[in-house]
């Protein structure tokens, strides 16, 4: 997860900067925190409260994070994932509502809403595609959704939601519960790697095909995947499924991303159930959702990791 290494006189610079905060708290005891996004170009992420919709903004070099956009407005009452793209939009997943909310992160001015007109959905994670298109996972109704770079341009705030790939049928089974959860787009802008959260499993969508392919974990088990961050060939799924201490899964895929080892787990360092992660230089940034726990550890916050 590294970032690059730079030349002596510059990684000295590093060594002599202050050091970062280890957490990022945030504020209310009802917050329940679920994705974040991490601003490249700038020191700012940003975290949702799936329980109200409020979005908060946070700089690496400050503990403390701030209400960025308040909950309720726009109809956001709830969100989960989020991401900025380069153009400085801020691409937010709105859970149980059906729409995706998408905002100027410079003007705080809401840029577009985009609804699948349903109530059965769950829209969970937000992947961004090298040629600037979004995809969104669905928890409860078996559909990619997809929203393209030339949506995203557009000056029509609402907006349909469309279905990118429709998973009725798939080899991704969907049952009770969560089902499709984090994702990535691979470099190439091929492929979704998706995870189905009931079923501790990954699989390949193929964006021009549509077809479903599940990836093979070589045996390995209790592998899930709340946030997925790929790299290269290396992708890396936060859970906190089973794990109230948190689990970092670092895989290595094959070529073809069909096939998956499992490299190393990590655990601790002030995860408690954590959902996702954003990548901040060499560290992961972790959000610690504590997803149903009735007396949560507070204050809610984001920890540091390295990996």
């Amino acid at each position: 997860m590294a970032a690059s290494g730079g030349d002596a006189p510059h990684a000295a610079a590093r060594h002599h900067r202050e050091p970062l905060p280890a957490s990022y708290f945030i504020p209310g005891d009802k917050t329940y925190p679920e994705g974040i996004a991490r601003q490249q170009g700038t020191p700012f992420f940003y975290v949702g409260s799936t329980s109200d919709g409020t979005i908060y903004r946070g700089d690496v070099h400050q503990s403390a994070t701030t209400v960025f956009l308040p909950g309720g407005k726009d109809g956001r009452t709830s969100v989960a994932g989020m991401k900025t793209d380069r153009a400085g939009r801020l691409i937010v997943a709105g859970g149980a509502t059906g729409k995706v909310f998408v905002y100027d992160t410079r003007t705080r001015a809401l840029l577009h809403v985009f609804d699948t007109g349903r109530t059965d959905t769950f829209l969970n994670d937000v992947a961004l595609a090298p040629n600037g298109d979004a995809y969104i996972s669905d928890s409860i109704h078996p559909a990619l959704w997809h929203i393209t770079a030339a949506e995203l341009k557009s000056k029509q705030v609402q907006q349909p939601l469309h279905v990118g790939v429709d998973l009725t049928n798939s080899r991704m089974v969907y049952d009770d519960g969560f089902n499709g959860n984090g994702l990535a787009v691979t470099a190439n802008g091929r492929y979704v790697l998706l995870a189905d959260y009931n079923d501790y499993a990954f699989y390949r969508v193929d964006l021009r095909t549509h077809q479903v392919v599940p990836v093979d974990l070589g045996g390995a088990k209790g592998v899930s995947g709340d946030g997925l961050l790929l790299r290269g060939n290396t992708l890396t799924a936060v859970t906190g499924l089973d794990h109230p201490e948190g689990q970092i899964s670092v895989l290595k895929l094959s070529h073809d991303y069909t096939r998956a080892e499992l490299v190393r787990t990590v655990h601790g360092h002030g995860m408690h159930s954590p959902s996702t992660a954003a990548v901040d230089g060499y560290d992961l940034l972790i959000v610690n959702f504590q997803f149903q726990i009735a007396d949560p550890v507070l204050p809610f916050n984001v920890v540091r990791v390295h990996v």
